[in-house]
């Protein structure tokens, strides 16, 4: 009788562990400079040039990343690369 409870236990705490996960869109803004290619879930890939010559690749890409925020986007993660910097974000679906 123990080993079925047990079981039944075992088995809601899984089940309500696989229901309370989470669901992101995901996306990938890489920056080459005064470059950012923008990549994410669901639209079409976009290349954006820095216009104001007295911004840095680093400072410029920061900002991008900044109005994401306002769409609830968030950065989990990034990478150095050789050329530049990639930036993995993600937002939670509704």
């Amino acid at each position: 009788m123990k080993l079925k409870n047990l079981l039944i236990a075992l088995m809601m705490v899984i089940g309500s562990t696989l229901m309370a996960q989470e669901k992101y869109e995901q996306g990938v803004v890489e920056q080459f400079g005064r470059l950012l290619m923008v990549s994410m879930e669901g639209k079409e890939d976009q290349n954006i040039k820095a216009d104001d010559k007295n911004v840095t690749g680093r400072t410029f890409a920061l900002n991008y990343l900044a109005s994401l925020r306002n769409e609830g986007w968030e950065v989990w993660n990034s990478a150095p690369m050789p050329s530049g910097t990639i930036f993995f974000i993600r937002r939670k679906l509704k």
